[in-house]
């Protein structure tokens, strides 16, 4: 089987089901509802908030805590199921989250009302495991499995960096730096516009953004808009024009010319992709 989903409880889950997700190298996500949980991940338990996902990357040991009563969802899948395409191949390659030398695990934070989908989710991944001879039903999975991923890789997108360590006056100007672009990237995309609201010279922000993101930030600027650009692509109902001119752009082609630019997708076909 090239997936697989179960609820598990502590010591109530049948031995198989956790060893199943990690024993061929699986990338594993985990859904933790209401009131959290614990998990073991590497060999140390782990608390999990509530409504959070965690995504595991293939190689990484994950056991139920004996100790613990709560439950959680876990769904895994292997390369092959996910990858049908050479894009949906290098997605899976390129997302830092599956990736054991960026993350031994993530934790990322979904909305509650998001809780009732990935129940939903866990019914019908069942019903396409008993039915997996069909090929209708073996698309559903493989739609549902790739939907998830989408969803957590733009929740991924959303958080801010990890990587700012850096203390003092300089990290305060980085945040509120990556502030500014969230609020104004869609008017606003010109590194000069955010260096004169924060006061300082192009230079010295790209050296500071270099030094503690390690990005430029014309980059980041990119990284941001074109997060906003794939959320409104896969979650609105927005026509592809509508969606430039939100973004900022006067001239669709525009925009159309930076996201394949960026993604080697047309907005068109990147919508297609993931709402097929």
């Amino acid at each position: 089987m090239e997936f697989g989903v179960h609820r598990v409880i502590g010591v109530a889950q049948e031995p198989s089901e956790i060893t199943d997700a990690t024993a061929k190298e699986h990338y594993v996500v985990l859904f933790v509802s209401k009131g959290g949980c614990s998990v073991e991940i590497n060999n140390q338990i782990t608390e999990i908030e509530e409504f959070c996902l965690v995504l595991i990357p293939r190689g990484i040991k994950i056991e139920a805590n004996p100790d613990e009563q709560r439950s959680f969802l876990i769904i895994y899948f292997s390369e092959s199921f996910f990858a049908r395409t050479e894009i949906d191949t290098a997605f899976l390659h390129n997302f830092k989250s599956f990736n054991k030398n960026e993350y031994t695990y993530r934790v990322l934070r979904v909305p509650e009302e998001y809780a009732s989908y990935y129940e939903f989710v866990s019914m019908q991944l069942k019903l396409s495991k008993q039915n997996y001879n069909l090929a209708i039903y073996r698309d559903l999975a493989h739609n549902i499995v790739k939907q998830i991923v989408l969803l957590a890789a733009i929740s991924a997108e959303d958080r801010p960096s990890n990587g700012l360590v850096c203390h003092g006056a300089d990290a305060k100007l980085i945040t509120l730096f990556q502030e500014l672009i969230k609020k104004h990237v869609k008017e606003e995309k010109q590194v000069a516009f955010y260096a004169e609201q924060l006061h300082v010279g192009n230079k010295k922000l790209t050296n500071l953004t270099k030094e503690i993101l390690g990005a430029t930030p014309k980059e980041l600027i990119i990284k941001e808009l074109l997060r906003v650009s794939k959320k409104l692509i896969v979650e609105s109902s927005m026509s592809i024009k509508q969606i430039a001119w939100e973004l900022g752009y006067t001239d669709v082609n525009n925009f159309s010319t930076f996201f394949l630019k960026e993604t080697t997708l047309t907005p068109t076909e990147y919508r297609k992709r993931w709402q097929k």
